[in-house]
């Protein structure tokens, strides 16, 4: 006897093969194709929030291509004005860094003396640890500027693309459903017109609700480090603000990048009550705004969170780490309206709602056996 359910162990490990290749392609086609995927996610992504906005222009009596081009020209006139803001503070902040180095070499060097008074450690091997990590830092800090610099004009090309395809997404949207639709039989066409309507809503809703949540992170971060009186503190939140996105893992970036720029500028203990107030923020957003705004929406479980974005960010990297969440959400929806993967939604959801969703499950899998063998019926007559 087997251990699943009276299944025999070849019949198990037989089922197991197909779904376990299956994963391995999807994988490796994710990782070699990511130059061409990860613009492609990006367009779908803005493709489902615009497409409120350029249906309702439709209504009016705009053509579908004017809808969509106003809605992208719209969304493009906010992306500049974000993008020469960081751009500028970024420029600003690379002249200022000499000052900000020899800063931070004053700071080690008190540190230093301060070892040697606490602890009574030998001067020449303190004085020689240091100065070999002084040494080291600015070259390698200047690297990560100007690797940064290059980051963001590569990635002005990149939305480019993106917008691009955005427009080509909205202009045949029709044309896509109606792909989805012929592909499968005409029995599912109802649970595939269901399937793009949730994906619309979930995507729609954690997009705004993530703008929302954003922002008012953005304000508090900010705010906490302008109360101290840290240099940046406006470029510091808005960065805060946008790693923010990755879960469980950006505070911690956000965490050493201002603990970095704010011990190069500013007091150790500013550093420790900068650090404890971003800390307070992200406790009280991720307890209180974050759970009522946008996990009512996506509802993802901790554990599949933090593999999704673990596994994203190695197939895609950074890019990988923001599309993860969005990504598993849709997937979500497909497993929950797909009987043979409903079990991987449960092991993703939050909440005890599947319950309910599996009894739903069973009955359009009764329908839809009833439905086949109706019809083998009435060939044999």
């Amino acid at each position: 006897m087997g251990i699943f359910r009276n299944t025999s162990t070849s019949v198990v490990f037989a089922k197991m093969a197909n779904p376990l290749l299956c994963f391995v392609l999807t994988v490796a086609i994710l990782y070699f194709g990511q130059h061409v995927l990860v613009p492609l996610a990006f367009s779908c992504l803005l493709a489902i929030l615009l497409s409120s906005p350029s249906r309702k222009l439709e209504r009016l009596g705009v053509s579908r291509g004017f809808a969509g081009m106003i809605c992208l020209l719209v969304t493009l006139i906010v992306f500049f004005v974000v993008f020469y803001f960081i751009s500028s503070s970024v420029v600003s902040f690379k002249n200022d860094f000499p000052a900000m180095m020899k800063n931070m070499q004053e700071a080690i060097g008190n540190l230093q003396l301060w070892l040697e008074e606490k602890f009574h450690l030998s001067t020449d091997k303190v004085h020689e640890l240091f100065n070999s990590s002084a040494s080291d830092m600015l070259p390698s800090t200047s690297v990560i500027l100007n690797k940064a610099l290059g980051t963001v004009s590569g990635g002005f090309l990149t939305m480019l693309i993106v917008f691009l395809q955005t427009f080509l997404l909205l202009l045949y949207r029709s044309l896509i459903v109606r792909f989805f639709i012929y592909t499968f039989a005409d029995e599912f066409s109802g649970r595939i017109y269901n399937i793009f309507e949730r994906i619309k809503y979930v995507i729609r809703s954690y997009i705004v609700g993530l703008a929302i949540e954003m922002a008012v992170v953005a304000i508090a971060y900010s705010g906490i480090l302008f109360i101290l009186g840290v240099k940046y503190a406006l470029l510091l939140g808005v960065i805060g603000a946008l790693l923010n996105l990755i879960p469980y893992i950006g505070i911690f970036i956000a965490c050493i990048i201002t603990a970095l720029v704010t011990f190069s500028t500013n007091h150790a203990s500013t550093v420790v009550w900068a650090t404890v107030g971003i800390l307070v923020i992200h406790l009280t957003d991720s307890n209180i705004l974050l759970p009522r705004i946008v996990g009512s929406k996506v509802r993802i479980n901790a554990l599949a969170t933090i593999l999704g974005v673990i596994i994203g960010g190695a197939i895609w990297g950074i890019p990988g780490m923001f599309l993860a969440v969005p990504i598993m959400a849709i997937v979500k929806v497909i497993f929950e309206d797909t009987p043979p993967l409903f079990s991987l939604a449960i092991l993703m959801d939050d909440n005890g709602e599947m319950e309910t969703k599996e009894k739903n499950i069973k009955k359009i899998v009764k329908k839809v056996k009833s439905a086949t063998q109706n019809k083998k019926a009435s060939t044999d007559k």
